[in-house]
């Protein structure tokens, strides 16, 4: 039974609510200024994502739940063996588009399709989706609310040092630079080829757990693939992905691990320790030999949103950060689909 259960509340304190919307508002604030007068293609208004705004690709998947999973993890969408269909949209994570092979962390967005039951968000509480949001570094940068409001302070002048690195020595955040040193150093052949991890963590009925997704046994990224599309290449994670899908089809393990003793839930700088608390495999995700390059799906990856409050409520998002997510990711899509002219509305195929 995970920490917080103890109390039995996920809920943000008057306080904790106050800061939550201090960084909504900062968050809205500098995305209006930075894309102030930006137009698509067509020359209409248009309003990218806060973060993960370059997508490598989004494509088609098959989410495959496990027979005979042990009775902890046969909850949710995990509760009985079936298939999903699903949507995963692979993406860089810096607000500004960039050649690949800059520095920068990697994020994997999961949406499963035809998932009934009632969600958390009241405005959508009737979609049949269900969102796993994922990265390639298996712990977050910031430790809580007041420090996130902090680390946007700070970024909102154009140098985020003073965040880690401040006036007062006994409030270095050197933990904090470690782990996002770390996440940017990871240098990847391909979006499909790396492990990732949930970073956060979510209900799983009585529990709490983390998420991670890495390539089945087997797989392999062709040599001649890495080479015939160079890291010279601005978009090489998106070429050498279309053509991994072009030739054969790309297995995953989807996986969960069950929280242990002093894995905080309040604290995603920490990492939760595999050789206590192993991940098992709970599902496949099978990605089918596809086209995905192509104008009308970039077009949907555009105007799709993804957050891991699209949720049965037995996969709550738990912690402060979490908390944050629901309320900041929620007004900046309503943001940037009012600004684009786009409906905002979870997809039905």
């Amino acid at each position: 039974m995970y920490e917080q259960k103890k109390t039995n509340t996920n809920t943000a304190s008057s306080s904790e609510t106050d800061v939550i919307a201090l960084i909504d508002a900062m968050m809205q604030k500098k995305l209006r200024q930075d894309h102030a007068g930006d137009v698509d293609a067509d020359g209409k208004p248009h309003m990218p994502r806060d973060a993960h705004p370059k997508s490598h690709g989004l494509v088609r998947a098959e989410f495959i739940v496990e027979a005979n999973l042990p009775a902890a993890y046969r909850v949710g969408v995990f509760s009985e063996a079936r298939t999903f269909p699903a949507w995963i949209r692979y993406s860089n994570g810096a607000p500004e588009p960039a050649p690949d092979k800059k520095n920068d962390v990697r994020g994997m967005a999961i949406k499963l399709m035809g998932v009934p039951g009632e969600k958390v968000l009241t405005d959508e509480k009737n979609a049949l989706t269900q969102d796993f949001l994922l990265c390639n570094h298996p712990v977050f940068f910031i430790r809580n609310v007041a420090d996130y409001a902090a680390f946007l302070s700070a970024a909102s002048g154009g140098n985020p040092l003073p965040f880690f690195i401040g006036l007062r020595p006994l409030r270095f955040r050197f933990h904090e630079a470690k782990v996002l040193i770390q996440a940017l150093l990871k240098k990847i052949a391909s979006p499909l080829a790396i492990r990732y991890w949930s970073q956060t963590p979510y209900r799983l009925g009585g529990s709490a757990v983390k998420y991670s997704v890495r390539p089945s046994a087997g797989y392999e990224l062709s040599p001649r693939i890495v080479s015939a599309v160079p890291t010279t290449d601005a978009n090489y994670l998106r070429r050498r992905m279309a053509a991994e899908l072009a030739e054969d089809d790309v297995c995953l393990d989807f996986m969960v691990q069950l929280q242990g003793s002093a894995m905080p839930v309040e604290d995603p700088t920490i990492l939760w320790d595999e050789r206590s608390a192993p991940f098992r495999k709970v599902a496949t995700i099978r990605i089918h030999r596809q086209d995905f390059d192509l104008p009308e799906i970039d077009r949907k990856a555009e105007d799709m949103s993804f957050t891991p409050w699209h949720t049965l409520p037995e996969h709550e998002p738990l912690g402060g950060i979490n908390r944050t997510r629901r309320v900041v990711y929620e007004s900046i899509s309503r943001l940037r689909h009012t600004v684009n002219g786009v409906p905002r509305q979870e997809p039905a195929e």
